[in-house]
């Protein structure tokens, strides 16, 4: 929902040498699924927030993403295989 370019580059992919860029990427992905149905969810139920209001929100959720999850994974690259289990991601090889 936001426009502001220093939120888009915030939530850019990780880099791809980064070894947990994978797990890092899908919960990005994820968490940025979830707020934005939440915003449209919270747009509808109170038709009075302004677009403005809506962006503020959606940075405020963003922060929280980043600073409780995305910062913490790749902070935690030797973990890296045991998160990817945790959170479901894990591919088993045949």
């Amino acid at each position: 929902m936001a426009t502001d370019p220093l939120l888009a580059a915030r939530r850019s992919a990780p880099p791809a040498d980064d070894p947990t860029s994978d797990l890092v990427a899908q919960m990005h992905n994820y968490s940025r699924a979830v707020i934005e149905a939440e915003l449209r969810r919270l747009a509808r139920r109170a038709p009075s927030l302004r677009p403005n209001d809506l962006d503020v929100i959606d940075a405020a959720l963003d922060e929280l993403a980043e600073s409780l999850f995305l910062a913490r994974l790749r902070s935690l690259p030797q973990h890296t295989a045991q998160l990817k289990r945790l959170f479901g991601t894990a591919r088993e090889d045949s």
